[in-house]
């Protein structure tokens, strides 16, 4: 009788770990060798830059434990990561890469950390120039849930391939505290990413594939809530899984500063130019939105609308030649901000109304609409400016989302 009792006990507990256990991560332990077959999509991304000449991305790192907080796009039941040494000029190594479900901060919640492989090694390196998806391992990917990419550099990376400006921090600590559930060891905090570059899943079969919206700072969320994941990009993911049976992820191909025409230092390769890294390379991509050009005409008065519509065109045709629809955002107001004239916002009203009335996209969002003020529609709604009069606040960035007719993409 007592045995049968103890049987029943450690029943009961098997069972509440793994309940647990499927509650927040990989059920398993084990990481699968080789790429599985599968459909697989991309479920986070963010564009990678050049180092810049001097600061942390310069210096890189060594010996130290850098904790990336990312927010997938979709659920999935397994996952791979991708890593990218595109901007490096010497080999990347890393040592150690753990995956977790985040809690708050640098914590992760015990019992999620799961080891990340590259052909079964913990330890990979990367060429030059060149990428490396992780093996895929059984991992419960959820959109609501934050995940912890923790990667530990024993050896001087050299200057840093890097997402600046996240909108979420990153956790850095002296030594390998991969495995470490606390965040005691992180004292260090940046705003960027280093060298991850995507997730992928195999998500259901509700999800037909990924959107990428390749743009500037507005797509990449610049003052928005800091670690809210208030991005349009993220606002938008949400209402694919929450208003609609066909579901798609959203990948965020934007970049600070960036530019349709010129690639600039510290601004990134031009969009034109990034398109097959940032776009056209991400798994499962379906369509692409371009919202971008704004930077172009407040830093260059000498270019007209033509010269903005032209590289609009550029872009279009090469999405179209890899099959892809591609989607046009209208430029939002910029009165106000520091590098607004009269001239400038003629030629904004031209490529707006380009955008709007030639038929070159395949289908119209019209953010301009959506964020200005109807008593004077070269500002911003008052409500939706995040105070520089250039970009939106989270209320704007909801908008924006908003302003996006899902069923374009059906």
């Amino acid at each position: 009788m007592l045995r049968l009792q103890y049987f029943v006990l450690a029943s009961g507990i098997i069972i509440l770990l793994s309940v647990c256990m499927a509650a927040y991560g990989d059920i398993g332990s084990s990481t699968e060798k080789g790429q599985d077959e599968g459909n697989w999509v991309g479920a986070w991304s963010a564009s990678m830059q050049a180092p810049f000449e001097d600061g942390v991305s310069q210096r890189g790192f060594e010996n130290q434990t850098i904790r990336f907080i990312i927010h997938p796009h979709t659920d999935g039941e397994k996952m791979r990561i991708r890593l990218s040494n595109t901007f490096g000029s010497e080999p990347l190594t890393i040592d150690k890469i753990n995956v977790a479900v985040s809690k708050k901060g640098a914590e992760i919640i015990p019992g999620t950390n799961r080891k990340v492989t590259f052909g079964g090694d913990q330890k990979v390196t990367i060429p030059a120039g060149g990428k490396e998806f992780s093996d895929p391992m059984s991992f419960k990917v959820k959109n609501a849930k934050n995940l912890a990419v923790s990667v530990y550099v024993r050896d001087k990376t050299g200057p840093a391939t890097w997402h600046p400006r996240s909108m979420q921090t990153t956790y850095i600590s002296t030594g390998d505290h991969v495995t470490d559930s606390d965040a005691s060891a992180f004292k260090t905090k940046e705003e960027a990413w280093f060298w991850l570059d995507g997730v992928d899943v195999i998500p259901d079969s509700t999800v037909k594939g990924s959107i990428v919206v390749l743009g500037s700072s507005i797509a990449n969320g610049n003052h928005s809530e800091q670690n809210a994941n208030h991005r349009w990009t993220d606002f938008l993911a949400e209402r694919f899984n929450q208003e609609t049976d066909t579901k798609m992820s959203v990948l965020n191909a934007g970049v600070s500063a960036n530019h349709l025409i010129n690639s600039l230092p510290d601004k990134g390769e031009n969009a034109l130019a990034r398109l097959e890294q940032d776009v056209f390379s991400q798994t499962g991509v379906k369509a692409v939105i371009l919202n971008q050009g704004l930077n172009d005409i407040r830093h260059h008065p000498e270019y007209d609308s033509e010269k903005i519509i032209e590289r609009m065109k550029d872009i279009i045709d090469a999405s179209h030649d890899k099959g892809l629809k591609i989607y046009g955002g209208t430029l939002t107001p910029f009165k106000g901000s520091g590098m607004y004239t009269p001239e400038k916002e003629k030629t904004r009203k031209e490529v707006n109304d380009w955008i709007r009335t030639s038929g070159e996209f395949d289908g119209v969002i019209d953010f301009d609409k959506a964020l200005r003020d109807p008593e004077d529609p070269e500002r911003y709604l008052p409500k939706y400016d995040a105070g520089d009069h250039l970009h939106p606040n989270d209320a704007g960035y909801e908008v924006m989302a908003e302003t996006v007719d899902l069923s374009m993409f059906e």
